[in-house]
């Protein structure tokens, strides 16, 4: 089982399509991206100021053990380790992008892959998107008004119980 935590910015769109595409689910755990392709993986994530400081990093890793032949072996070896404990806290490190991005902590998914982990946070979440939309803020009652779920129910059973969904009742 892969387990995703889903962060949501602090500004909600007002269109449900919106605000789930807005969602950001990162993986607990290692990154298997992050380890093969370090620096692409932190631009395709837009995190700049860590690339900043990986790259600065390995720089400041080559200045301090100079540049000679027997140097070279051990800052390969150093940037090999440095690449491994960037994988294993690469999705930390995103988490701390997120939230300096003003996202906050919106749930948590758990699937046998992403798709599945988004399907399962996704049948719990739209649920609770559709009730908090269509209550009113200060009573938590559904909102009486033009349009919407709650108009309609009173409309279906103000005309009678003959009709089940799209079919009449046989």
């Amino acid at each position: 089982m892969t387990v995703f935590s889903v962060y949501a910015p602090q500004s909600e769109a007002p269109e449900l399509l919106q605000r789930a595409e807005r969602l950001a689910f990162v993986k607990e755990g290692f990154s298997w991206p992050a380890l093969f392709f370090p620096a692409f993986w932190l631009i395709y994530q837009r995190m700049w100021l860590e690339l900043g400081m990986f790259v600065a990093i390995l720089a400041a890793l080559q200045w301090a053990l100079g540049f000679d032949a027997r140097a070279q072996d051990l800052v390969g070896w150093a940037g090999l380790a440095l690449i491994l404990l960037f994988a294993f806290e690469a999705n930390d490190l995103r988490v701390a992008a997120l939230k300096r991005r003003g996202y906050r902590l919106a749930g948590v998914a758990i699937g046998s892959g992403r798709d599945a982990a988004e399907f399962a946070f996704f049948r719990s979440w739209l649920p609770q998107q559709t009730r908090s939309r269509d209550a009113d803020p200060v009573s938590g009652e559904p909102k009486r008004g033009r349009g919407g779920p709650s108009r309609l129910a009173d409309q279906a059973g103000a005309e009678g119980d003959e009709v089940i969904g799209s079919f009449p009742r046989a």
